[in-house]
């Protein structure tokens, strides 16, 4: 971490990933590298509209390798170390639950079509997501540093993608990981998960469980309303979870593209 003030001084720091900003905030007060007058205002780039004080430093490296925060005051640059992902690594990470939500999203889909190329809205608290139904994928943008890339015909960069193969599509090495995660399945359920800023956490993990959960969410809400279930150039189907309320529906773009 790289912190400047207005004086055009430099000091490089460490801290944990899963600290807040708040108690990066304190471990500069507390290393005298900031007064904390000097603390107020921070702005978080991309994460304008939020809450920020407890916001994990790990969830600003979600699809960068750096992040930025600042005020009138000072400047500071994070930067995740780099890490060299291991099979030892890998093995600690519990993907049971992934597994699972890949088969309820499956089954979803069995029971009621969406069309490929359909974008999901999916909000939970703070972390709002745009998700792309693809024939053999799930897509997933940030909505508020992705928006019109989600939309696009080709050239797409989300920042995560779960790859969903048959048995018989996976390569050899495919087929060698995913048996260390479940037993390797005839239908297009085995999880293949591309981050482009690895290394892959569990956090990241849970995350993409709870995302492919919403979806199925919003697939069982609209089973038997209509033949099928598609985003259009007015609206998107939706999810959204505040506190204890949850709402399923389709909200227009045009609200959410306001929000942004």
């Amino acid at each position: 971490m790289k912190i400047k003030d207005t004086a055009l001084t430099i000091d490089t720091v460490s801290i944990n990933e899963e600290d807040t900003i708040h108690d990066l905030i304190g471990l500069l007060v507390e290393k005298r590298l900031a007064p904390p007058q000097m603390m107020h205002d921070l702005t978080v780039k991309g994460y304008e509209k939020l809450k920020k004080e407890h916001l994990r430093l790990s969830r600003l490296f979600w699809s960068t390798d750096k992040a930025y925060l600042s005020n009138v005051h000072i400047s500071i640059t994070l930067t995740r170390k780099k890490e060299v992902p291991s099979l030892a690594n890998q093995m600690l990470i519990d993907y049971s639950k992934v597994v699972g939500a890949v088969k309820r999203y499956d089954e979803a889909l069995e029971a009621f079509a969406v069309r490929p190329g359909t974008v999901f809205f999916t909000q939970e608290e703070s972390d709002q997501y745009l998700l792309r139904r693809e024939l053999q994928a799930i897509e997933v943008f940030r909505f508020d540093t992705q928006y019109e890339a989600a939309f696009q015909g080709e050239g797409r960069k989300p920042f995560l993608t779960i790859e969903l193969k048959s048995r018989e599509e996976l390569t050899k090495e495919e087929l060698k990981w995913v048996r260390t995660i479940m037993f390797p399945s005839r239908r297009q359920r085995n999880p293949l998960i591309h981050l482009n800023h690895p290394p892959i956490s569990q956090q990241h993990v849970d995350m993409i469980t709870s995302l492919i959960h919403h979806m199925a969410d919003i697939i069982g809400e609209f089973e038997g309303t209509t033949t099928h279930l598609e985003s259009t150039d007015t609206h998107l189907p939706t999810y959204v979870q505040l506190g204890p309320d949850c709402s399923i529906g389709y909200l227009e773009k045009e609200q959410l593209e306001g929000i942004r």
